[in-house]
């Protein structure tokens, strides 16, 4: 009666067990001290294969998981072996390594990392600055339009206007050439011709002019605008840039660029006054898609201190507690970081810096130009994006072949197919987009063309009218930072 004593491994024997026969009563006593034996006695779980690449600093007494990345012996309540703890000092030194270089090459005031993608980032830089103000848009496509879709999503800003990229005379001049029949027959199913032009037009970005005179009668407190527009392959010249923010900042407004698809076209934020940059890993950073990255100005870090954000896990001015805290020497929990993935980006970050951040500006400019002029001169192919406004890392041309893809994937390469403008475009307009990525394709631009060569010749066949080596010119196309 009573309950048994729990510090022993099993309850004392009860009359009822004595009762039984004794050879029964001591089979069952044996077990029950082999019982106790086994879970006194320490286990050692076979050794784990490897799953991937580690942090180096492991823990040589982990006899748990003897890759694990953490220095010390993992028993918290937050991650397992396999995973770098937050408060790690490895987790630390990255913290501070991916701070820096953001703060480097965007001439940033403060770096914020927020876990989850570049679309987290967005989310949470509109909560922070439009909620309950008027805030303006700039809409180059599809994913300048995710700002209208976060803003009714969330009911962040009282009101907001769009302005949106116009097409310009397509009829009477595509890419510098007279509308004529160009490159590919018709049957071949890849060149321009006459009937195409009413979906195969050219955009540019609303007028600058049209812009800052909007900003000056409306007043908004936020301008958000796309470097790069993933969609249309459209880029926002510097020029254009300095003039937004003047107009912006004259207003007392802040401006907001979203730089997820600028690659390796880096964004000086001091100079073109911008006041939060937002990127994320897997891009121009070739990392892992993990989180997003907002870089703030000295003005733009003044407000989001004085603002509170409508989002708990997306609180821009929690996650720049939290990276001031890392900078300042010590560990901070929010919610829960994508540690591993965060080191995987600092390490590619590092070797970017090794290869030369200016360098990987300069090649993607290159092959840029090598793969625009193989797409539009060889090919002759329509570009979206108008003259003077076409990016080197994201190329969007026409097409009138709704299986483009599948030839590529058929040749061995991915590409992305369109996706709509969402800028009043003709129905039935045919794109696809093919991106530019990554440190391993900037190293040899060249290279890289050559093996992007094959997939197209595939996909969409045609002579070849020049050497490869003839495309190494800057075309006149290209918008070169000032």
């Amino acid at each position: 009666s009573g309950p048994p004593d729990l510090s022993l491994p099993f309850p004392s024997p009860t009359p009822t067990l004595l009762s039984r026969p004794l050879p029964l009563c001591r089979a069952m006593h044996s077990i029950a001290r082999a019982r106790s034996v086994f879970r006194a006695a320490p286990r050692l779980l076979p050794a784990v294969p490897r799953l991937g690449a580690r942090c180096t600093a492991t823990s040589a007494d982990n006899q748990l998981y003897p890759d694990a990345p953490s220095p010390l012996l993992e028993f918290s309540v937050v991650y397992t072996d396999r995973a770098l703890n937050h408060m790690s000092s490895p987790f630390k030194k990255a913290m501070n390594d991916i701070s820096d270089m953001l703060k480097e090459v965007y001439s940033a005031h403060k770096a914020v990392i927020i876990p989850g993608s570049g679309t987290y980032a967005m989310e949470a830089v509109a909560r922070q600055f439009a909620t309950g103000k008027k805030a303006l848009v700039l809409r180059n496509g599809y994913f300048s339009y995710r700002w209208t879709q976060i803003f009714d999503q969330c009911g962040i800003p009282t009101e907001h206007t769009v302005l949106k990229a116009r097409p310009i005379d397509a009829l009477k001049n595509v890419d510098g050439r007279r509308a004529t029949k160009h490159g590919l027959s018709v049957a071949e199913g890849g060149g321009l011709w006459e009937g195409d032009l009413n979906t195969q037009q050219q955009y540019a970005p609303h007028p600058i002019n049209k812009v800052v005179a909007t900003i000056e009668k409306e007043r908004p407190g936020v301008v958000f605008a796309p470097h790069v527009e993933t969609s249309t392959g459209m880029i926002l010249p510097d020029d254009y840039i300095m003039q937004l923010s003047k107009a912006v900042h004259s207003v007392g407004g802040l401006l907001v660029l979203d730089c997820i698809a600028s690659g390796t076209v880096w964004v000086d934020m001091k100079k073109l006054g911008v006041d939060a940059l937002i990127s994320a890993p897997q891009k121009g950073w070739t990392g892992p898609s993990c989180a997003g990255l907002v870089m703030l100005s000295e003005r733009g870090t003044d407000a989001v201190r004085a603002t509170r954000s409508s989002s708990f896990v997306c609180d821009l001015r929690k996650w720049l507690e939290v990276m001031e805290t890392y900078e300042n020497g010590g560990f901070m929990y929010h919610a829960t970081m994508p540690t591993d993935a965060l080191v995987q980006f600092r390490d590619v970050m590092l070797e970017t810096r090794g290869f030369g951040f200016k360098k990987a500006t300069e090649n993607a400019w290159v092959l840029g130009d090598i793969v625009h002029k193989m797409l539009c001169e060889e090919k002759g192919l329509v570009r979206v994006a108008a003259p003077g406004f076409q990016a080197p890392g994201v190329v969007v041309v026409h097409t009138n072949d709704a299986g483009i893809a599948g030839k590529f994937a058929g040749a061995g390469t991915q590409i992305a197919a369109g996706v709509p403008f969402m800028i009043g475009e003709p129905e039935g307009t045919k794109t696809f987009r093919i991106g530019l990525f990554g440190l391993d394709k900037l190293i040899d631009p060249q290279r890289t063309a050559l093996q992007f060569k094959g997939a197209l010749d595939a996909a969409v066949p045609g002579e070849v009218s020049q050497l490869l080596s003839g495309y190494i010119q800057k075309a006149p196309w290209t918008v070169q930072a000032q």
